[in-house]
């Protein structure tokens, strides 16, 4: 099974204990899931370097959006447990990580766009959330959800 497969599989799990609401299980798989993809970039970087075939292009920005969206469903499960500071700091750091990746690559490579897109949009999840969590918590009375993310895939 190649890497984007088993992180699918990976990622269904997730999304099945997210939606069971099993937030420490959801967590736990998400991190793996970007765990997995952090380390086969060294092989993909060797693809970079190797040739600029359309295939490698192609896997390179899937990684990257694969990374992009584990990083994203993790942070929103923090969030959804009040792990305020554990969600910001997981964005923050996989915010360096896509920084140090983008100074990897030949900046005309077409994975530099992915990497930018994907900057942006972990930037927008870590503005979205740093607004939730500076907002008071509900009262033990009742619960309120958090809004809905369109990053959870």
């Amino acid at each position: 099974m190649d890497t984007i497969e088993q992180w699918k599989h990976l990622i269904r799990q997730a999304n099945s204990a997210f939606a069971h609401e099993h937030f420490q299980l959801a967590a736990a798989l998400y991190q793996q899931a970007a765990l997995l993809l952090a380390e086969a970039w060294p092989d993909y970087q060797q693809q970079i370097q190797a040739a600029d075939s359309h295939h490698g292009q192609d896997s390179i920005t899937l990684l990257i959006i694969c990374f992009s969206i584990s990083i994203q469903n993790l942070a929103e499960t923090y969030a959804r447990q009040q792990r305020w500071r554990r969600c910001l700091s997981t964005l923050n750091r996989s915010l360096t990580q896509v920084q140090q990746l983008q100074q990897t690559i030949p900046s005309a490579h077409p994975a530099n766009v992915a990497l930018l897109r994907e900057s942006c949009n972990l930037r927008r999840e870590l503005c979205r959330l740093s607004q939730l969590s500076a907002q008071p918590t509900p009262s033990s009375s009742g619960a309120t959800m958090l809004p809905a993310s369109p990053s959870v895939h």
